[in-house]
Formats: C-alpha cells, sequence, structure tokens
C-alpha cells in the first residue's frame, strides 16, 4: 500500500515537472516567436507575422492551389543554439524530407525585427498539420507555424 502511494506521488511530481519545464519553453520563446518576422523568398518577397492577417500570404497559396501551409525551420533545436554547420546539416535534412513528401515549398527565414537573429526555414505549401508537427518534432522545434488561407498564421507547440 505504501510502496503505490509512493509511486502516485512519484508520477504527480514526474508531471508537475514536464509541465514546469513546457511552462518554461512556452513563457521564454513565446515573445520572441511572436515578435518575429517571417520573410518568405517568393517573387515578390512575403513578409508576415503571428496573429496578423497577411493577403500576400493568401495570394501565395491561391497560386499554389492550397489552402494550408507551414512554417519550419531545422535550425537550433529546443532553441539551442548550433553551430552554422549544424543548422546547414539540419536544413539539407529538412529539405530532403520536404522532398520526400513531394510538396511545393519557398525558402525563407525567420528574424528578429531588431537584426539580432536570423534563422533559415522553408514554407512548404499544401501540408497538413500533422505532416508538420512530424516535421517539427523530427527536427526538435519547440513550435512550427501553421497557415490557412484567410486565417492568421498561428503558432503550433511542439509539446
Amino acid at each position: 500500500m505504501v510502496e503505490a502511494i509512493w509511486r502516485s506521488l512519484y508520477s504527480l511530481v514526474f508531471i508537475r515537472i514536464i509541465i514546469i519545464m513546457l511552462n518554461k519553453i512556452y513563457l521564454e520563446f513565446s515573445d520572441i516567436y511572436r515578435r518575429a518576422e517571417y520573410v518568405v523568398l517568393s517573387s515578390p518577397s512575403v513578409v508576415f507575422k503571428i496573429d496578423e492577417c497577411c493577403a500576400e500570404l493568401d495570394q501565395l497559396m491561391d497560386s499554389c492551389h492550397v489552402s494550408l501551409a507551414s512554417f519550419i525551420t531545422a535550425c537550433n533545436p529546443k532553441g539551442l543554439p548550433q553551430s552554422d554547420g549544424e543548422n546547414i546539416l539540419a536544413m539539407n535534412q529538412l529539405q530532403a524530407a520536404i522532398d520526400d513528401l513531394r510538396l511545393p515549398y519557398f525558402k525563407g527565414f525567420g528574424r528578429d525585427p531588431e537584426g539580432t537573429w536570423k534563422e533559415d526555414s522553408y514554407l512548404i505549401m499544401g501540408i497538413e498539420l500533422d505532416q508538420a508537427c512530424q516535421l517539427g518534432r523530427l527536427f526538435e522545434q519547440n513550435a512550427i507555424v501553421m497557415l490557412a488561407r484567410n486565417m492568421v498564421p498561428k503558432l503550433v507547440w511542439m509539446n
């Protein structure tokens, strides 16, 4: 009986620790991701922000005949800075995974409006939410950006 109580307490403590860790990730990165500008290197380029309407994104999705897209990076897994070489290798692996999906995509990057950081990314056209989340988890990202035509871009957390 005592052992069962200890196991239950241990499970509750473990769950609490996980919740605290997820909240820490959310609090640490939420503002960074929401302030960021996301740039799609299409012709012409498109710049968008989280939770803000962007007619140019809708036009880009229309031109590709898709209603969904996702902006994903493989750089700096879990928000931990990596070397340029490691980030280039991860981005090449992400591009190969996108090629396997046979979906159109555009290169792009996310950046801090003040210019303190920049992270290469891909805008993957026509990708479903579950596929986008699989890629985000595969490359150990904290979040991805999900886009739907006529809706504002949204962060999707990879918890």
